[in-house]
């Protein structure tokens, strides 16, 4: 279905992200990393969220090769590989912030690739070590410091003895009971990353998330990412300029005449005088000739875009400590045109940053709060008229609180619509079924077809009345732009391993380009 045709900004160890731990066996001939893709959210968008940042890879000694890719639920805090069986032990787990300490057991098998979670219930693993072929040595932390003030610096040694660790069963309460006793991690060696320099011969390049890809109609392509405000490929592969960035760019709008292009910067937090954190964001642009920056617009607040074919751009304050969220308005020569208050901003229930759209489209709540009974609304950017046009939320029987999410504008002989994902809120967590992407008719709103989905939607674009979703499962599909009918769905895959969009493209009705959480750009042909 998918066929990628070249991979930028890969590389050895690329899938991993930001090492935490690395392991080399040459026994086996295996190098195990432990790595972190990032916060998958930003203060304008949250669809991502609940996708784990964690990764575990097993390669090829010097990367080349991503043999198997695993994303648990916790990050990785050590690996140790057994002394006689192609097997690891992994221990993951984190504190949750307010007083748990969660995480697994986990059995890798090298060989198959499986991976086996040996725990009864979650608990943070702090360290472990092989003693001997039946004997696993690990600590675990304490469940919580609700009742055990101390947890922070203390672990429970713990020992599990199997005659066959293929099959080892799960862990027995005894197993995993032991008195408390101070605990303090191993001091540090090599830096993980320093390894993998190492092993790669220098050829690594840590790459993070791309939030955001656009293609020109030369062939080159545009990418914002974690730590690069804006980066250029040519149609031959190579990188024609970066704008490196410590916070990195979250969206990419280029203007009408192609010369040049909007970036939002993520935003970075200060202290004000009273103590408070203030989160300043900016957008900036940038000549698509050399990546030089001729001009900076900040409002004094981090902000998300949207965006009029013909220019027109609206930058809405996105910070929830705001007293006074406004928007700004900005002209397609780039100079403020005033500005409007849309209520509060939330990152989880207010993106919806619209595609080739004539309008300017937001989301706004109403009701009991910024949150609930939200509404489709659009601004008039000269009179700075806002006009409430539909409730998100369509089932009246169901009355939810929706979560916002991509969106494209739609024209075509079915009429003009806005086609866009989202989640149905519970408090139980996104459920089988509960993501989704509609097309509500404009300007009244009415839905003319729904595709339920378990996984929720990181972008949405259009080619020649086929949309395009990437959804965080790593799935890919077409759907007829009128019927909402499936015309393909692919699971994402680089080489032998499973990969994440969190942004896409489609220049034309043959060609994707996706942006991935691990930083690579995948160049694609599609049926």
């Amino acid at each position: 279905m998918l066929k990628i045709q070249r991979v930028l900004g890969g590389g050895p160890f690329a899938e991993t992200g930001d090492a935490r731990v690395v392991l080399v066996d040459e026994r086996l001939g295996v190098t195990i990393v432990g790595g972190s893709a990032g916060r998958l959210q930003w203060a304008g968008d949250g669809t991502a969220d609940r996708l784990s940042d964690a990764l575990l890879g097993v390669y090829d000694l010097d990367g080349a090769v991503c043999r198997w890719l695993h994303r648990p639920r916790w990050p990785v805090n050590a690996v140790a590989v057994h002394p006689s069986l192609p097997l690891a032990a992994v221990g993951t787990g984190s504190y949750d912030g307010g007083f748990l300490f969660e995480g697994e057991l986990l059995l890798l098998d090298l060989a198959a690739g499986t991976v086996t979670s040996l725990l009864p219930h979650p608990r943070q693993v702090r360290s472990l070590a092989w003693r001997d072929a039946r004997t696993l040595d690990f600590v675990l932390a304490p469940p919580d410091d609700w009742n055990a003030p101390q947890a922070h610096g203390q672990g429970h040694p713990c020992t599990a003895v199997r005659d066959d660790w293929t099959a080892p069963g799960a862990l027995r309460p005894e197993e995993v009971s032991a008195p408390a006793a101070p605990f303090s991690p191993a001091p540090d060696g090599r830096p993980p990353e320093e390894t993998l320099d190492g092993l790669s011969g220098g050829r690594r390049e840590p790459r993070r998330q791309v939030w955001a890809v656009e293609a020109l109609p030369d062939g080159r392509i545009l990418a914002a990412s974690e730590r690069i405000a804006l980066e250029c490929w040519q149609p031959s592969g190579q990188r024609a300029f970066t704008v490196p960035d410590t916070t990195g760019g979250r969206q990419i709008q280029v203007t009408p005449d192609g010369g040049s292009a909007w970036v939002v910067l993520n935003s970075q937090t200060r202290r004000t005088e009273d103590g408070r954190q203030r989160s300043l964001g900016s957008a900036a642009r940038y000549s698509l000739a050399d990546g030089a920056r001729t001009a900076v617009l900040a409002p004094g607040f981090s902000v998300t875009l949207t965006a009029r074919t013909d220019g027109w751009m609206a930058l809405r304050d996105v910070d929830h400590t705001s007293t006074v969220q406004e928007t700004l308005l900005v002209s397609p020569g780039g100079a403020e045109a005033g500005r409007v208050r849309l209520g509060g901003f939330d990152l989880f229930n207010h993106p919806f940053a619209v595609r080739h759209s004539p309008d300017l489209f937001f989301l706004r709540g109403g009701g009991g709060g910024a949150v609930e009974g939200k509404r489709v609304a659009r601004v008039d950017p000269l009179t700075r008229a806002v006009t409430d046009l539909f409730p998100l939320e369509w089932d009246t029987a169901r009355d939810g609180r929706l979560f916002g999410g991509p969106v494209v504008h739609v024209r075509d002989a079915a009429g003009e619509a806005l086609v866009h994902g989202g989640a149905v809120h519970d408090g139980r967590g996104l459920l089988p079924g509960n993501a989704f992407v509609a097309r509500r008719a404009l300007p009244g709103g009415t839905v003319a077809w729904v595709l339920t989905a378990d996984h929720n939607v990181t972008s949405l674009d259009i080619a020649d009345g086929t949309v395009y979703a990437a959804l965080t499962s790593g799935t890919v599909m077409a759907l007829d732009a009128v019927t909402g009918e499936v015309r393909w769905s692919d699971r994402l895959q680089v080489g032998a391993v499973p990969a994440v969009a969190l942004s896409l493209t489609a220049p034309s009705p043959s060609r994707l380009v996706l942006g991935t959480t691990d930083g690579r750009i995948l160049d694609c042909t599609v049926p």
